[in-house]
């Protein structure tokens, strides 16, 4: 009996963590106005409430009806998704979404919210990859450099008027630690070939200073515990993760690195699954 071919393996970078496709976008400041205009009625809490620690929002601006919650996307073919009606008080938010989605067929549109000292948890979005033949594509209209937003594990350094791809399938996380609001503008689509070419052809952004990353000052604590034998022994015997990351924050803080709790379970949460993975064959 002969067996199977086997599929071949994508090429390296088929499947980015993020890539920028487009910027200098003077269009959004139009469109920021547009969104700051919205009624109150138009926004509520993210749907995810166990993800976030409050001040994360969503204003829907498409749909579907098939959705349980109308801000939440779904698992759910293009053609049944809508316009929302508060889409037609945002003329320069669709004229953006139509320049990058170009043909392809448009799922949700949303703008996401994230208030000032407020943060999304460490969590995993199926289906809205590459992979899946999906897209979801991030649009900041509003941020700033004290906006942390990591995916799998990296800081994307997403700034006011570029189109960001983020493989969202992937675990991701977001800290608002400025004093201005976050605003997004987020829609899902189908990756069509030239959605694809276009994340094939981006970039990875422009970076922001290291020593301002709090994930970047944890793994430098980190470092230094891997070569501390001392270090490692005030760690050892911690069985509780909320005790463990307060030990972290208190030794790397005594050692000159601020980080967050969000740092150190992040950094557990990745060791545990790439421990997983080597055992899945």
């Amino acid at each position: 009996m002969t067996a199977p071919p086997r599929m071949a393996s994508p090429p390296p970078g088929a499947f980015p963590h993020a890539r920028r496709l487009a910027h200098g976008m003077a269009e959004t400041a139009a469109a920021l106005q547009e969104v700051l205009a919205l009624p109150d009625t138009a926004w509520g809490p993210h749907f995810n409430l166990a993800k976030h620690n409050g001040g994360w929002h969503v204003a829907a601006l498409r749909s579907t009806p098939r959705s349980p919650l109308s801000a939440a996307p779904g698992e759910f073919a293009a053609d049944l998704f809508q316009d929302e009606s508060a889409m037609a008080q945002c003329p320069a938010v669709q004229a953006l979404v139509a320049g990058i989605a170009g043909g392809a067929p448009l799922k949700s549109v949303r703008v996401l919210r994230l208030v000032p000292g407020r943060t999304i948890l460490e969590h995993t979005d199926a289906g809205v990859g590459l992979r899946d033949g999906e897209v979801r594509l991030h649009l900041p209209l509003q941020t700033h450099g004290e906006v942390f937003f990591y995916v799998d594990g990296q800081r994307v350094p997403m700034r006011t008027g570029e189109w960001w791809y983020g493989d969202f399938s992937l675990p991701h996380r977001v800290a608002n630690r400025g004093t201005t609001e976050r605003l997004h503008l987020v829609l899902d689509c189908e990756a069509t070939p030239a959605l694809r070419a276009a994340i094939a052809a981006g970039d990875a952004g422009r970076p922001y200073p290291h020593a301002e990353d709090p994930q970047w000052r944890f793994a430098q604590f980190r470092e230094q515990v891997f070569g501390d034998p001392a270090l490692q022994d005030r760690l050892l015997g911690i069985y509780s993760r909320e005790d463990f990351a307060a030990a972290c924050i208190a030794l790397g803080g005594d050692r000159g690195w601020a980080f967050t709790e969000a740092e150190v379970l992040s950094a557990m949460a990745s060791g545990r699954q790439a421990w997983m993975q080597q055992w899945v064959v």
